[in-house]
């Protein structure tokens, strides 16, 4: 058998559904290139889209905008401040800000930056495939432990709905998404691996509305089984001793 023979070519169900997204580094933002600001100033009676359309048209020059939202409260009245989400990181919010107290169409806008948490990006899910399946759960894991122990702790391995084909590296650790992307597309045991990622506390580039609008369903049940998951492992981090010996009553 060839050093890449044995690479894997089944249990494609999670990272092939789309091979181009999949083998194309960074093809989702990181942190540091999202920029977020938080807006007041507008009547709460006015139509959500009017001043959705205004924000958007007023805060343009600043770099592209992926989402504008202004939440509508159960008595059909506007919240009292509204989200715009940049791509280009802090120097759009630096942009944004110099507008605040403009006029936006007979109301003055009031600016203030919204980053998300500190730690947003310490906690990534990494979805891998690709390696040698002819070598067993056991070894796999230990493949994936030394593999990715770079990007931060180690908090679980596991194997997708029980199938050797796709496993599930749970990480905690300061800059562990960019450690992990990085990875994308690497080579372990001969194999190039496929990599995909959830950050579990949220880094996105479109405001979460209510009812889970505009989210995937799936995208949420896979999240929150992740949160839970991680919520229960994240105070035992895996060492190098502790995860072999837990390998061998596999």
């Amino acid at each position: 058998m060839s050093p890449t023979e044995g690479c894997a070519t089944k249990g494609m169900s999670l990272l092939t559904l789309n091979e181009r997204e999949t083998t194309t580094k960074r093809s989702k933002p990181r942190k540091r290139d999202i920029g977020r600001i938080r807006v007041k100033g507008f009547s709460i009676d006015l139509p959500r889209d009017d001043v959705e359309s205004a924000l958007r048209k007023h805060f343009s020059s600043c770099g592209e905008i992926t989402d504008v939202c202004v939440h509508v409260l159960t008595d059909n009245l506007l919240s009292d401040r509204g989200f715009i989400y940049f791509l280009g990181g802090q120097g759009t919010v630096d942009k944004a800000m110099q507008l605040s107290g403009t006029d936006v169409g007979g109301w003055n806008v009031i600016v203030e930056p919204y980053p998300f948490l500190e730690n947003a990006d310490w906690d990534p899910v990494a979805f891998v495939q690709g390696y040698d399946t002819g070598l067993g759960k056991t070894e796999i894991k230990r493949m994936l432990f030394n593999h990715f122990s770079s990007c931060g702790q180690i908090m679980d391995i596991e194997f997708h709905n029980s199938t050797i084909g796709v496993a599930s590296v749970y990480l905690y650790g300061e800059g562990a998404e960019d450690k992990v992307l990085d990875l994308d597309g690497s080579y372990m045991g001969g194999c190039k691996i496929l990599v995909k990622h959830i950050i579990t506390n949220g880094i996105y580039t479109v405001h979460p509305r209510r009812r889970h609008y505009g989210w995937p369903r799936m995208y949420l049940i896979d999240r929150l089984v992740t949160l839970s998951r991680h919520h229960i492992n994240r105070a035992k981090p895996l060492t190098r001793e502790k995860f072999l010996l837990k390998s061998q009553t596999i």
